[in-house]
């Protein structure tokens, strides 16, 4: 706001709904505290940010209250700055840490975190007053690639100038003073890639995908990397060097998990990746490797380092520790890896596309029963296969996990999500030797992506990350959370 820095911010969660029963056992209390703190998703502090914030004179409250709902992850939000300007909002969780922004000032808008933005509100003024402004900034702005006007059924609007780069400031104040403004709200980017005005897709579904890559002898890498240079505006080098970090992390969280010592007061599970044996018992060589490191990223994530919600953080563990712990025992270089995860993230791209992320709107089918998919193509491609290979295993591993459900012990996502996670990488590794030696998938992956939503829409909210049903009512169950509570 142009009020200043927020002193008192207050959300509120609807009674009974999916994040009202878990934004605090799942640490979406400190995450929000850290977005207003200004904090990078990556930056270690974000776990002390409810603390950090008292620190800083910033008031924290969070609420649960009635109100009618359309969505499991809805909440509102009320932020009053040091000038004692107040300003409204309301929120959706979609899953895998992104937000959506829906309404404003009771004004409905669409902001996903994706452009610099800058927000001009007006209220009691003539619409071709608006119009003049939009006009103008449209006529002398050089930061400002896209005007979009939303307005309500009270005649009250938001002008949302959106672009690669912040709204220069003398032009802002210009801006301010010509027009009769309300109110300014700047927005800047929080995705790790910037959004694109004129973004058309090369493709939107997996027959597409199989088009273009059959046409040109694509691998599922090389599709993914054509879809993000055009998403992003970054290069083929650029988007690889992205991914190359993207697993330098994981292998960073991994190492340090691995030779970590202190357990996480907070937690129901202990470190138990070191108990596994040197060889597996039960398990071949791949087969142990991938459990192990998928036990090590689920340790990292309840031990609160660094992690990366592939989909989601409930299924934080699947795709990369599919895919690193298999190149590991393979003896695969990491390029190899590189290329994996983008293949990966190809399914993931259609899963978000088609279907959801959520476990609140799709149990957890769409969390690790997606991560099972995403990691099912990405072993096809670590192992030299073709796309089409790497979309029949992703479909047959997501036919496998329909009806998967979400029903935490104790709200926590540990138990049972440890063990989803492992039978997702499993699930993943079996169904690509059976792409790739022929078997035949039936339902064609875009079609087993629709069956799937509408299987998770389908499900009791009680199986849907709420911690009423299933293993989250059990006795057990309870009496861990009282414990973990008191």
């Amino acid at each position: 706001m142009t009020g200043g820095r927020p002193r008192r911010v207050v959300f509120e969660f609807a009674a009974g709904s999916s994040i009202a029963e878990t934004y605090h056992s799942q640490g979406a209390d400190f995450g929000l505290a850290g977005g207003i703190l200004g904090f990078d998703t990556a930056d270690p502090r974000i776990v002390d940010a409810l603390e950090l914030a008292k620190h800083a004179g910033i008031e924290i409250e969070f609420r649960i209250v009635d109100f009618e709902t359309d969505h499991p992850n809805v909440f509102r939000v009320t932020a009053i700055d040091e000038n004692k300007k107040q300003i409204e909002a309301e929120l959706i969780s979609c899953g895998g840490g992104m937000v959506e922004i829906r309404q404003i000032a009771n004004i409905p808008v669409s902001i996903n975190g994706g452009f610099f933005e800058t927000l001009l509100l007006f209220a009691g003024c003539a619409p071709d007053i608006v119009h003049a402004c939009r006009d103008s900034i449209n006529a002398n702005s050089v930061s400002c690639d896209d005007l979009l006007l939303f307005r309500n059924d009270k005649s009250e609007y938001i002008l949302d100038c959106r672009g690669q780069s912040e709204m220069p400031g003398e032009f802002l104040r210009r801006v301010v003073k010509n027009f009769p403004v309300k109110d300014v709200i700047v927005l800047s980017p929080v995705l790790p890639v910037k959004s694109q005005k004129e973004y058309s897709g090369l493709f939107n579904t997996a027959s597409e995908i199989l088009e273009m890559a059959g046409h040109e002898r694509l691998s599922l890498a090389d599709t993914a990397i054509r879809y993000e240079t055009r998403r992003s505006g970054l290069n083929e080098t650029e988007v690889f060097n992205k991914m190359a970090e993207i697993v330098a992390v994981l292998k960073k969280t991994l190492k340090d998990a691995a030779s970590a010592q202190q357990e996480y007061p907070d937690r129901i599970l202990g470190r138990q990746a070191r108990l596994l044996p040197e060889k597996g018992v039960a398990t071949g060589g791949v087969l142990h490797s991938v459990i192990r490191h998928i036990t090590l990223l689920m340790e990292a994530k309840s031990s609160m380092r660094i992690i990366v919600a592939a989909p989601t953080a409930g299924s934080c563990g699947a795709v990369p520790g599919t895919l690193i712990g298999a190149a590991e025992a393979l003896g695969l270089p990491e390029d190899a890896v590189v290329k994996a995860m983008l293949a990966a993230g190809m399914v993931g791209v259609l899963i978000a596309e088609h279907s959801t992320f959520s476990g609140e709107m799709g149990g957890c089918q769409a969390e690790c029963g997606s991560a099972s998919g995403m990691a099912a193509a990405g072993m096809v491609q670590l192992l030299g296969g073709t796309t089409e290979q790497a979309l029949d295993a992703a479909s047959m591993a997501l036919q496998n996990v329909f009806g998967l459900t979400c029903d935490p012990v104790a709200s926590r996502v540990e138990v049972p999500c440890l063990g989803k996670n492992i039978m997702a990488g499993s699930n993943a590794l079996a169904m690509a030797e059976l792409a790739m030696a022929g078997f035949d998938k039936v339902i064609p992956l875009d079609e087993t992506i629709a069956a799937m939503y509408r299987v998770g829409l389908s499900l009791p909210v009680e199986l849907r990350c709420t911690g009423k049903g299933g293993l989250s009512i059990t006795p057990t169950s309870m009496r861990i959370q009282q414990k973990l509570e008191g």
